[in-house]
């Protein structure tokens, strides 16, 4: 899933954590509602919240690994590739949006409006593209209950846009939290009464359900912040809806990239080496994932400053902040591969069962694989909140051709080591483009003063 690589250490930003002024937005607004926690405080937050979210995932394959193994692994990995670039592209990103719209051009309502839309769509694609091909159409008993739950999780994600944007992070946290054990919860229940795979998947339909109700009662209990998204209320016009999806749409096309980049090679891992294969490579792809928290968690509360710097000209406090943030992400990557090269077998025999071993190898390639997704990531919110935008989908573009031209050669020759390898080559190119645009961005600018 594309939350295991994008998208972690703390040690070297915290200390300058609380330097992270309010936005210009947040700023302004001072007089009018409660001030923004610190910034400290929403990094505090959005940590939880993120290692809830990456929790749940990472429980997911251990109670299917301990109760279904492989078979059961793989086949709700699929779903979930099945499902990724439709309910992906879906979202827009449309909270990232909200949460750096300073200006209020669009309501919440319009925000809302468009993702209940759009992930329509999504469910709309992914029942189409099994009526036609007939992938998967044994298993929608499956697929149905993770289609629910991937709506869910992006309606949600819109209340948790408008939560960022007034960089008030606490719902986020508690409301991921509310997910994470609701989820586990029902779904061991499911497996130990018998529910098997498809109740499983119910159980973390209801979880992520249980989640969105929690932003949405929040959002409208409290005082400031049922204000803040009542702003402009009436029904969306359709021309403001048509304008916002015409701005989202190459964000969109990034998702979709994005998450074809991550899904790509469990397509090739489960054509070429089938289901078991796919779940040992998905279980191995989870654990890579462990410092996925700190990197979202940190992304997501720079993104208001990253935001304040660009709107206030400050490019060299701009660039020394994606400086420490890509040392910070290259950091973590190391560490986890030496993790990953010499206790990984036995994690993989601990948290899952001994037959997960024979991934060991495949989780060391992962891991250097994460290490360039996490560098990538902290330049990508570089990039979305210094709004360069149109080149994103161009490099994810070669990117994802990079990566299917390997799988495409190395998993039918090395099968599930193949595809992690082809992997690491995708991530690595996104990120020298990725550090590429943004200085030729800056070159411009200063070319522009000048």
């Amino acid at each position: 899933m594309k939350k295991g690589r994008a998208a972690a250490m703390l040690g070297a930003v915290a200390p300058r954590v609380d330097a992270m002024a309010p936005s210009v937005a947040a700023t302004s607004r001072a007089g009018s509602r409660t001030e923004p926690e610190r910034a400290s405080a929403n990094v505090g937050w959005m940590l939880v919240g993120t290692i809830a979210y990456s929790a749940v995932q990472w429980i997911y394959f251990v109670i299917l690994a301990r109760w279904g193994g492989t078979t059961a692994v793989g086949t709700y990995a699929y779903a979930l590739a099945l499902t990724a670039p439709f309910m992906t592209f879906a979202a827009l990103q449309l909270p990232a949006l909200l949460a750096t719209d300073v200006q209020g051009r669009y309501a919440f309502a319009d925000y809302r409006t468009l993702s209940a839309w759009t992930s329509a769509g999504g469910v709309v694609g992914i029942v189409l593209l099994v009526s036609i091909t007939g992938t998967a159409a044994s298993s929608w008993s499956v697929l149905a209950p993770v289609c629910a739950m991937r709506v869910a999780d992006l309606l949600a994600d819109v209340y948790y846009g408008a939560w960022q944007r007034d960089e008030r992070m606490r719902v986020i946290g508690v409301s991921r939290l509310v997910r994470a054990v609701s989820s586990a919860v029902l779904m061991t229940a499911a497996m130990l009464l018998g529910g098997g795979l498809a109740g499983a998947a119910v159980g973390a339909a209801i979880g992520s359900t249980a989640a969105l109700a929690y932003a949405h009662a929040r959002t409208y209990g409290d005082g400031e912040m049922r204000r803040r998204v009542a702003e402009r209320t009436g029904p969306p016009s359709t021309r403001k809806l048509l304008a916002l999806a015409a701005e989202a749409f190459p964000l969109g096309v990034i998702l979709l990239l994005v998450a074809l980049q991550a899904n790509a090679p469990r397509y090739f891992v489960d054509l070429h080496a089938g289901r078991d294969a796919l779940g040992i490579f998905a279980a191995a792809s989870q654990l890579t994932g462990a410092g996925v928290p700190l990197i979202t968690a940190i992304g997501s509360a720079a993104v208001p400053r990253f935001a304040s710097l660009r709107a206030a000209g400050d490019t060299k406090a701009f660039d020394a902040l994606v400086r420490k943030l890509v040392l910070l992400g290259a950091g973590l990557g190391a560490a986890g591969v030496a993790v990953s090269a010499t206790v990984g077998r036995t994690v993989l025999a601990v948290v899952y069962r001994p037959e997960f071993t024979t991934g060991a190898g495949v989780l060391v390639i992962l891991s250097v694989a994460a290490a360039a997704g996490f560098v990538a990531a902290f330049l990508g919110y570089a990039m979305t909140a210094a709004r360069i935008i149109v080149v994103q989908p161009f490099i994810l573009a070669v990117a994802l051709a990079v990566l299917v031209a390997a799988c495409a050669v190395l998993v039918p020759r090395h099968g599930a080591a193949g595809a992690a390898w082809g992997l690491v080559a995708a991530s690595a190119f996104q990120c020298l483009a990725s550090w590429a645009a943004l200085r030729r961005s800056r070159a411009v600018a200063r070319g522009a003063v000048a």
